[in-house]
């Protein structure tokens, strides 16, 4: 198994396909185009399945919509970062660096988050 060839995030599907139209190909450069994307995944849950087919035919057409709304929302917010793009002149620009991550500890996790076993330590 192979998991780059074998299992695929679902979002990313259906961000390439919005972002090969017309509208995206002919206002943006290949590199807008590729920093639109990571944008836009990063706000997405990613969804990993195995053959489109197969998660298409058991999939809701309801949560389907929603999942294209959320990748129309997320596409616009990212359009728009890379429109309003601070980074002109990159040769200026500081890198920001932190030194310590601080994680809310105390938040509860999501339902995907959470262990899907539940071993108790001897």
């Amino acid at each position: 198994m192979q998991i780059s060839s074998d299992v695929h995030n679902y979002m990313e599907t259906l961000v390439g396909q919005v972002l090969s139209t017309d509208t995206y190909i002919q206002q943006f450069t290949n590199e807008q185009l590729a920093d639109i994307a990571c944008l836009a995944l990063t706000q997405l849950k990613p969804i990993y399945i195995r053959h489109d087919i197969d998660f298409l035919s058991a999939l809701p057409e309801d949560k389907l919509t929603r999942f294209k709304s959320s990748v129309d929302i997320a596409l616009e917010n990212a359009t728009n970062m890379i429109q309003q793009d601070r980074r002109t002149n990159r040769n200026n620009d500081v890198p920001v660096i932190f030194s310590h991550t601080s994680y809310d500890e105390h938040k509860e996790l999501e339902w995907f988050e959470q262990p899907i076993l539940n071993i108790n330590s001897k």
